[in-house]
C-alpha cells in the first residue's frame, strides 16, 4: 500500500494525498509498504539450505576419508571401509541433523516480515514475539534493545533488518505466481526476496520496475 509523508504537516498517510492539508506529495516522499506473515517451519528455502548442508558436508568427510584410505591404505583397506558401517553412521548423523534443524525452526515459530519500497530502495523487516528462546532458535543474541512497541500496544523483538540500494540492484527477477520478486545485487546469489500478499504484487512490481528499469 502507498502511503506519503507531508513535510508540513509532519505525517504520514495511506496514499498519495495528506489527510491533514490535501497536498499531493511527490514521488520521493511516497512509499509502498506491505506485511506478509510466514512460519519458517513451512519455508521450503530453509530446507533445502539445511539438506544441501547437511549433505555436502557428509559427502566431503566420506570423500577425505576414502580418499586417505586410498592414498595411504591401498585398495584393500578402501574395500573394507566400504564394508564398514561408516557411510551409515554418516548418513545417521545427517538425519540427526536435520531433525535438530526441524527442531530450531519449531522453536522459531511466527514472524511477521514489513517491507518497504521508497526511492533510495528495498528495506525488510523483520519480527517476532519478544522471547528469549526464539532468539536463541535463530542464532541471535535476546538484545532488549531491540524490542520496540507497536501500534496496538504490543511489543515485537527486531530480528534482522536488511536495505538495498536501487543503484545496487543488478538484477531483477519477477515471479507473479509465487507472488515474489527477487532483487539480486550479486549475479545468481543471495537475493532479497520481496514476498507479496496476492493484492500487493502489481503496485509493488511497477514500483521496483520504476527504479529497476531494464534490470
Amino acid at each position: 500500500m502507498i502511503y506519503s509523508y507531508c513535510k508540513r504537516c509532519r505525517m504520514e498517510s495511506p496514499g498519495d494525498v495528506c489527510s491533514g492539508c490535501g497536498k499531493r506529495a511527490t514521488a520521493a516522499l511516497q512509499r509502498d509498504k506491505w506485511s506478509i506473515a510466514t512460519i519458517p517451519l513451512a519455508d521450503s528455502r530453509a530446507w533445502r539450505a539445511s539438506c544441501l548442508a547437511l549433505l555436502g558436508a557428509a559427502a566431503l568427510l566420506l570423500a577425505a576419508v576414502f580418499g586417505l584410505e586410498a592414498v595411504y591404505g591401498g585398495p584393500a583397506r578402501v574395500t573394507l571401509l566400504w564394508k564398514s558401517a561408516l557411510i551409515r553412521v554418516t548418513l545417521a548423523f545427517a538425519v540427526v541433523g536435520l531433525a535438530v534443524v526441524f527442531l530450531f525452526l519449531l522453536i522459531q515459530g511466527r514472524e511477521t516480515n514489513v517491507f518497504t519500497l521508497d526511492s533510495q530502495g528495498a528495506h525488510q523487516h523483520t519480527w517476532h514475539s519478544p522471547r528469549k528462546w526464539k532468539s536463541w532458535a535463530r542464532l541471535q543474541s535476546a538484545d532488549p534493545n531491540k524490542d520496540f512497541p507497536q501500534q496496538d500496544g504490543s511489543v515485537m523483538h527486531l530480528s534482522q533488518e536488511r536495505h538495498m540500494l536501487w543503484q545496487d540492484v543488478l538484477s531483477v527477477k519477477y515471479r507473479p505466481a509465487r507472488s515474489v520478486i527477487l532483487l539480486y545485487h550479486t549475479p545468481h546469489c543471495a537475493p532479497m526476496a520481496l514476498r507479496l500478499p496476492a493484492g500487493e504484487y502489481d503496485l509493488a512490481a511497477a514500483y521496483v520496475g520504476k527504479y529497476c528499469k531494464g534490470k
